[in-house]
């Protein structure tokens, strides 16, 4: 019991300092932040954090409709805060999005919830993420193209989201076509951990018996998402192309917000900029680097230098430090939360019985 409290209290402590460290490093851009928004039309301003409230909902109704394809409870008055940490923990530990699992696997075994159906639903999330932000990512990218502003490193970190996101549903489809060799491949990794660790004096992290359990969560929680009917294979996708529109709106608001009304093209160029660079980044959310970006992007397609600067700070005031914000305070409802007995790092995996 002292060893899980204590490894608890060391990822709390960690996430606080990442918090700590966040906001005093970037302290600067904060006050510039506060300034600009005092300077926008306030109820245009207002508008933006509206739809940013509207689209944290829609993002539980996505995990809603997820859970409820494969058969699993769900409250959306746990998964809006719930959402709210892994936005946090996705930034405080960057990972392209999959450090924010951890929080759903997590609370997956306080609810005594199938491990493998909680592990699937980010899996599926996270692909209608990359797959319905990749459609706007591709038009912004020929737009740019076709502007004479396309670079090298935009070409290139897209390639790495658009790599990993075929990976993902590469994994997906082996497991719905053949979840056999998903067992297979997964005991095959288990045997390769088993020969690796003992070289560095480590014990594997997962034992056969535990990597087949779980091999057989996944199996069944693919099953039932076979099983769905198409209403409900189509009710997440639909929820992932609202947030989209959402997310372009609070962009296309702030511009207003700041008397700068901008083409569709532009529009869509800069947001998908900033979020592929949110996911694709050597920064923590891309602090620093999506700021400049969009900045460079925005003036290369005429927007003028102080215009770009403003509308960057506003929309990066609202949609990323905003949610940060609320996630670290997510945080303290998550720790509380009450957690059933044992569970190391290995047992997060293991199935309840």
């Amino acid at each position: 019991m002292q060893k899980r409290f204590n490894l608890q209290s060391l990822a709390y402590i960690f996430l606080i300092g990442a918090f700590i460290y966040a906001v005093y490093t970037h302290r600067n851009q904060l006050v510039d932040i506060g300034i600009v928004l005092q300077q926008g039309v306030w109820y245009l301003v207002l508008a933006t954090v509206i739809v940013l409230g509207i689209a944290i909902y829609n993002q539980a109704a996505l995990y809603a409709s997820i859970y409820r394809m494969l058969e699993v409870p769900s409250s959306r008055r746990e998964l809006v805060p719930l959402y709210l940490v892994r936005r946090f923990v996705t930034v405080a530990a960057p990972s392209g999005g999959f450090s924010g699992w951890v929080p759903f696997l997590h609370f997956a075994r306080r609810r005594d919830l199938s491990v493998g159906a909680i592990f699937i639903a980010n899996l599926v999330y996270t692909i209608l993420w990359y797959s319905t932000f990749s459609v706007f990512l591709l038009f912004g990218l020929l737009f740019l193209f076709l502007m004479h502003d396309l670079e090298w490193f935009e070409i290139s970190a897209a390639l790495v989201m658009i790599a990993a996101d075929v990976i993902m549903i590469g994994a997906l489809a082996l497991a719905w076509v053949a979840p056999d060799n998903l067992v297979k491949v997964l005991l095959w990794l288990t045997y390769t951990m088993k020969r690796f660790f003992p070289v560095i004096r480590r014990s594997p992290p997962l034992s056969e018996a535990q990597m087949g359990a779980f091999a057989s969560d996944l199996t069944h929680a693919v099953m039932r998402m076979r099983q769905s009917q198409k209403r409900r294979l189509l009710v997440p996708v639909i929820h992932a192309l609202i947030n989209e529109a959402l997310h372009l709106s609070m962009f296309y608001l702030t511009a207003l917000a700041f008397g700068l009304p901008i083409s569709f093209g532009i529009l869509v160029a800069a947001y998908s900029i900033s979020i592929l660079f949110f996911v694709v980044s050597p920064t923590p959310g891309g602090l620093g680097f999506v700021e400049g970006t969009m900045i460079l992007v925005l003036t290369t397609l005429g927007v003028p230098a102080g215009s770009a600067t403003v509308v960057t700070l506003g929309y990066r005031g609202i949609s990323f430090w905003l949610p940060f914000v609320l996630g670290f305070a997510a945080l303290r409802w998550f720790r509380r939360h009450p957690v059933p007995d044992p569970v190391g790092a290995a047992d997060a995996l293991t199935p309840p019985n």
